[in-house]
Parts: structure tokens; sequence; C-alpha cells
């Protein structure tokens, strides 16, 4: 590979022979995504918005409003931001009821709660932060009553059919 000492080479596919994996399944086991085996989804109580569900390791599960059920829709740029929770072939997602997997346009299987996709948010660095949280209006965090809404925000005003429009007059 580029850039790599000959002799790291080397030992890199000594193993190949002898586990007799292929270079493409070394390169998705290096990456976290592809060598998480299990994963366990945790809930930790999370003010406002109730049992948020987790990682094992405490960080922030959200969904995404634009994936229909069984589907996910956020791949490219979008999953460098929201990176899928996702878990190696012939393992395991367990932890909360509702959990399985959906299969992933590039081939991976992403974890998902009653069909719906589950992601992480780039910018949550640690545990119990919530900084996706309704990021462009798309994205919520899952807790165990289903996505969470609630914003630590001010509400936004929502117009009512009863409140004509102002028109900007001079109010006679």
């Amino acid at each position: 590979m580029a850039g790599m000492k000959p002799t790291r080479w080397a030992a890199l596919t000594a193993g190949l022979v002898i586990t007799g994996t292929s270079a493409a399944t070394v390169i998705a086991v290096g990456s976290s995504a592809a060598a998480a085996g299990n994963v366990t989804v945790k809930t930790r109580a999370i003010s406002p918005y109730g049992k948020v569900l987790t990682t094992s390791a405490g960080r922030t599960l959200y969904v995404f409003s634009r994936d229909p059920a069984g589907k996910s829709v956020c791949n490219g740029e979008c999953a460098k931001v929201f990176p899928p929770l996702v878990v190696a072939k012939g393992h395991k997602a367990s932890g909360v009821p509702g959990l399985g997997t959906i299969r992933r346009s590039d081939g991976r299987l992403q974890v998902a709660l009653d069909g719906h996709p589950l992601y992480r948010y780039a910018e949550d660095t640690a545990a119990g932060q919530v900084k996706g949280q309704d990021v462009d209006g798309d994205w919520f965090v899952e807790t165990t009553s289903g996505p969470s809404h609630a914003s630590p925000a001010a509400p936004r005003p929502t117009p009512t059919k009863s409140s004509p429009p102002s028109g900007g007059g001079y109010g006679y």
C-alpha cells in the first residue's frame, strides 16, 4: 500500500495468507465502524429529552426524519457528519427492544430501532452531548418513547388559521 514500509506490508499480507481473509476485509476491519462486532445500545437520562438511546460509550443516537422506515438516505457527506451506527457482518445489535439492522446502499448493516436507522453526530465529542438535536430541523435524538422533537431552545411560534396575516397597514 502506498506510503507503507515494505516490511509492514509483508507482515500484513502474511496475516492474510494465514487467516484466509482478503485485503478488502482487512481494510474494512481497520475502520472503527466495521470493527465494532456486536453493538450494544444503552439508554441514558438526558434532560429535557428523557431516556435517550446511546452507544455503549454513552454517545447519543439520532434518527433522520427524511429516512423512510427500513432505509437510510444519509450517505456521502451526510454520513460523515452523522455516521451510521453499523454492526459487522455476522454480529448483532442488542440492549433495547426493537433493535435490528437494515442494509445500507454500501452493503454495510446499520443498526435500526423498529426499522428506523440510528446515527451518531460527529460533533458530539463526549458522552451525553446532544449537539445534533434538531440539526436542519431533520435530526432528533432517539428516546425510548420515539424521536424527541423537544428542544431546549425557545419554541418556534406556530401560525394558526384564526390569525390573519399581518398586512403591514396602518391599523385603521
